[in-house]
């Protein structure tokens, strides 16, 4: 007769060997920062097909600051590359899969350390820029999550390329500077944006594929803009501040549906409407959009 012991070690084994195999492994932090000089703005692209992107406001006198966890087993590697041209700087951020534990082309541009990651997931990277110039953002994430804070940022432009990735964006300060572009398509993914109107943009254009997306223009209007919105098969939540100003146009298709709430009036044009302020005011809102087979909602809070 087997012992009790050895029938209930067996399978605690087998379901804690993973746990203690990841446990077994040796974790380094990788830290690099490119210190600011002269720039008076910096163009950023961001190029991932996987992972979680984290970013943030970092310190002032770094152009960016970049962490990340990587174990002896990793088969993905973030590389950086930063040159600068008269006034401006250019920097470009790839995260990608290498076949070999190759990091010698890193050394002595990246600081690492060995340590207990926490509660830090491997494929996590964090990306930390300064907020004492203005930069251009183009971010492009295949599967994966973004987590965009550009709370503090000076953004002058930004685009946003989602392919199958859920990500949430905030603004919780206004942006002190124009945003000129603003783009950002999602395509079988989830996108939240929060606070949307700090950007300070004039025109925002979002489209959306087959998801689930929620854009709350909440924030401080500093000029009139527009947003144009277009949904494939998504759903759509639209939310606004009551103090903003907003006009919703619609195309009213046969085949999507959009659901406004009582703080709209429907005006004699056809898919058009306004907010009772909307025609009294210098700074308004003004959303178009265009649907397939989505749904829309348009919300005030």
């Amino acid at each position: 007769m087997r012992s009790p012991l050895k029938i209930l070690f067996v399978p605690l084994l087998l379901l804690l060997g993973p746990a203690v195999l990841l446990a077994s492994l040796t974790f380094d932090l990788l830290r690099r920062e490119i210190a600011r000089t002269k720039e008076r703005f910096v163009d950023v692209k961001l190029e991932t097909a996987f992972g979680t992107i984290i970013l943030a406001r970092g310190e002032r006198d770094k152009i960016v600051i970049a962490e990340y966890w990587r174990s002896e087993k990793m088969r993905q590697k973030l590389s950086m590359d930063y040159r600068t041209r008269g006034d401006g700087g250019r920097l470009d951020i790839e995260i990608k899969e290498t076949s070999r534990r190759d990091y010698a082309h890193e050394a002595g541009s990246w600081q690492e350390t060995k340590g207990d990651r926490g509660s830090h997931e491997e494929n996590e990277w964090y990306l930390k820029f300064s907020d004492a110039v203005p930069m251009s953002y183009d971010i492009e994430l295949g599967a994966g999550r973004g987590n965009f804070d550009f709370t503090g940022l000076k953004v002058k432009d930004l685009k946003i390329s989602a392919g199958a990735s859920s990500v949430q964006m905030q603004v919780g300060e206004q942006n002190t500077e124009l945003c000129e572009r603003v783009e950002i398509e999602a395509g079988v993914s989830k996108f939240v944006g929060t606070n949307l109107c700090n950007l300070n943009f004039k025109r925002l254009r979002f489209s959306g594929g087959v998801g689930a997306y929620k854009l709350d223009f909440g924030g401080a209007l500093q000029q009139s803009a527009t947003v144009d919105i277009e949904v494939g098969l998504g759903a759509v939540t639209i939310i606004v501040p009551r103090e903003t100003p907003t006009r919703v146009v619609s195309d009213e298709s046969w085949f999507s549906t959009l659901d406004v709430d009582d703080a709209f009036e429907k005006i004699r044009k056809k898919g058009v409407y306004e907010m009772a302020s909307f025609s009294t005011s210098d700074r308004t809102l003004t959303i178009k959009v265009e649907s397939g087979l989505g749904s829309v909602k348009v919300r005030t809070r």
